[in-house]
């Protein structure tokens, strides 16, 4: 008789898992990636896919909560100086690197704070060409050290608040040298890291596998995490299959519901239709993204568009019922930006007021408008074209003419970050839970292609109060710095905000302790998967 070893049967059920209806009854947690995952190396963790995969693999020094709180991680405690420059971390003694032939006979080792100044090098090294480089800003790697093993000091450049958040993206994963050594370029393709899972397989958008790490140093109610056994990435870019295969149990939960799709799922109200209750759940949830319409003020002026004139814009602002669009077109399962920029459960300590729809504000604010019958153009991809259509209809009853072009989300971005387009769809989701990272949208030294402030907005008012922003520690003054710099935003309406999203998820009823947050991150590590008895 042959016997196989125990990691080369988990290997052959992880392969199989989610293809087969016998092999649907695994502890494997099966999700499916329209987007191609391009790699697994943390300095590349820019985008969803990418950024979930990387999530299991990978931990950094802290970490957020369903609530977004910050909480330890790597880091079991910090210390922060008065003055907000330097931030001394407590680091886990007893965290182990997945198994690696690149630690020789040995296979592992334990992390240490050095680890960290080698990780963040890599971001700021220009050969790599990390498009997470900017997260370094703020940090003076030169003045940052590790003092022991398990000691970590990072110096600031200037004080910088929001730190601590900024610290839990992925960016800032701890990876150990040696991997880099041993695979070189091809550590995107064989990652080893400190996270519950660990890299296992990777079949080039066919399948990913990761396994369970049973050397994890998190524990819940005295248990080791994590509680699944593995992890199956598939990558099905039909969005119809998606959902079908979801529907036979191939996959344990879907990310979003398409616009063609969520009807059969949901209601008019946005709850799961009756048939689906027994088998599934909703999870959803405040998302830090808000859609809107961007205007570029400068080049309207170039173009003689009415987009220039305030009392235009304003007018815009007021002209449609965000409240009725997000009920009609998202099921109510987003919020009307009624309330400026910042999504409103993250700016709800500050007051701010934006706009809601008001036909004589309208009709006041073009009373005196010349030659208000002139089209304006309105730049977006076919996914957001019936939001486009909703305020081109509605702002059409008052006699304003919009155009709406529909380009490939490529070209689309390319025309908004060029600065070429003066009205444009966008979105921006926060990269770090802080309203700074919202308002850095409109500093003017941030203006695209080199920074996110697409509109091109610069105003110096606006940049003094953002600026002073970061030396403000006190929350309730911070806030008070945040209203006044969403004010000059909403006055001058080089936006138009339509909606803050949320995360929706259409989950397994086996599937429990999947936790979410407005960051939309991927947490695997306290999911358990109720198994069918035989």
């Amino acid at each position: 008789m042959c016997y196989f070893p125990k990691f080369i049967l988990i290997i052959y059920f992880l392969l199989i898992a989610c293809n087969s209806d016998k092999d649907l009854n695994q502890n494997i947690f099966c999700y499916n990636e329209t987007s191609s995952i391009t790699s697994l190396d943390p300095i590349f963790a820019n985008n969803q896919a990418n950024i979930w995969a990387v999530n299991q693999i990978f931990n950094t020094l802290t970490q957020l909560d369903s609530n977004l709180i910050v909480r330890p991680s790597i880091a079991k405690r910090w210390i922060v100086s008065d003055d907000g420059l330097s931030y001394t971390f407590v680091l886990h003694d007893s965290i182990y690197y997945h198994k690696s032939p690149c630690f020789g006979a040995d296979s592992t080792r334990l992390l240490v704070a050095s680890d960290f100044i080698y990780s963040v090098s890599r971001l700021m090294d220009s050969t790599l060409i990390s498009p997470g480089s900017w997260a370094m800003d703020y940090i003076d790697i030169n003045k940052t050290h590790a003092i022991n093993d398990t000691l970590l000091r990072i110096n600031l450049k200037q004080p910088f608040p929001a730190l601590l958040g900024l610290l839990s993206m992925n960016y800032f994963s701890f990876v150990p040298h040696e991997a880099i050594g041993f695979f070189g370029d091809s550590f995107s393709k064989n990652p080893v890291g400190t996270g519950p899972f660990q890299f296992k397989y990777w079949q080039q958008n066919e399948k990913l596998i990761f396994t369970k790490n049973v050397n994890y140093f998190e524990y819940e109610n005295n248990l080791r995490l994590p509680y699944l056994d593995g992890v199956s990435i598939s990558f099905v870019t039909q969005k119809e299959s998606v959902f079908m295969n979801f529907i036979l149990d191939k996959f344990d939960f879907v990310s979003g519901l398409d616009n063609s799709f969520k009807d059969e799922f949901l209601t008019e109200n946005g709850q799961l239709m009756d048939e689906y209750k027994g088998r599934f759940h909703i999870m959803s949830n405040p998302y830090l993204n808000t859609e809107y319409l961007g205007i570029n003020i400068k080049q309207a002026k170039k173009d003689s568009s009415l987009l220039a004139l305030q009392d235009f814009r304003k007018a815009l602002n007021y002209s449609f019922d965000r409240l009725v669009m997000v009920q009609h077109l998202r099921n109510g399962l987003v919020l009307p930006a009624n309330k400026g920029f910042v999504p409103s459960f993250l700016s709800s300590d500050y007051v701010v007021n934006g706009f809601f729809y008001s036909p004589d504000s309208v009709y006041s604010l073009l009373k005196n408008i010349p030659n208000k019958s002139q089209t304006v153009t309105l730049y977006t991809t076919r996914d957001y074209l019936d939001i486009c259509e909703f305020i081109q209809y509605s702002a059409s009853k008052f006699g304003i003419n919009i155009s709406i072009e529909i380009s490939s989300p490529p070209i689309h971005r390319d025309l908004f970050s060029s600065g070429l387009a003066n009205f444009f769809r966008a979105s921006w989701i926060a990269d770090y839970p802080d309203p700074e990272n919202f308002l850095s949208l409109f500093y003017s030294k941030n203006k695209s292609p080199f920074g996110p402030n697409y509109t091109h907005f610069s105003n110096a008012a606006y940049d003094s109060l953002y600026e002073s922003s970061f030396h403000v520690n006190n929350t309730l003054k911070r806030n008070r710095l945040f209203a006044e710099m969403e004010t000059i935003i909403m006055n001058e309406s080089t936006i138009v905000p339509l909606y803050y999203d949320y995360v929706v998820r259409l989950v397994s009823n086996k599937i429990t302790g999947m936790s979410i947050n407005g960051m939309n991150t991927l947490c695997l590590k306290k999911v358990k998967k109720q198994l069918t008895s035989d």
